[in-house]
């Protein structure tokens, strides 16, 4: 149950563009508080909870019950962040720079079998980082930026 919380809050935090420290900051909680929930390593008050959720501007209920809105990226990011996974180069925003990683991670053997450098600096392991990338951005977006990823390789090595 606590990482389920956990997995929400983070969602929810990284949904209203919130560090850690931010929230921690807003909430009145140490930012180590804020992680520690966020891995499911704590147990979580009901006054914890009141105290992240108006930090977060909205209720408890939702924090508890409801799933943070899924970011929607725009068909240029989707072909930035593959030409990224491809290229190896890393000129695109932090946010998508992660979401690059883990599709890295994920289309390694692909990429080597092309003969691509790919770009795989994942900070988190590869499952954990491409679990993190499908809560964060959903797995029909994800999907399709493997599928481009996919195509570009295919036709670099062609």
């Amino acid at each position: 149950m606590n990482s389920f919380i956990g997995a929400r809050l983070g969602g929810w935090r990284r949904s209203r563009n919130f560090t850690q420290v931010a929230l921690a900051a807003r909430a009145g909680l140490p930012q180590a508080s804020v992680s520690i929930i966020e891995h499911g390593r704590r147990d979580i008050s009901l006054r914890t909870v009141f105290r992240l959720a108006a930090a977060l501007g909205i209720t408890p209920g939702t924090l508890l019950d409801k799933d943070p809105p899924i970011t929607a990226l725009t068909r240029h990011e989707v072909d930035s962040i593959a030409r990224a996974v491809v290229t190896g180069k890393r000129n695109i925003p932090s946010m998508h720079r992660r979401l690059a990683d883990a599709c890295a991670v994920a289309m390694r053997p692909t990429l080597e079998a092309c003969g691509m450098p790919g770009m795989v600096r994942a900070r988190r392991s590869g499952e954990s980082a491409f679990n993190a990338a499908i809560q964060r951005f959903g797995r029909e977006q994800v999907d399709l930026i493997l599928d481009r990823v996919d195509r570009m390789a295919g036709a670099a090595a062609s």
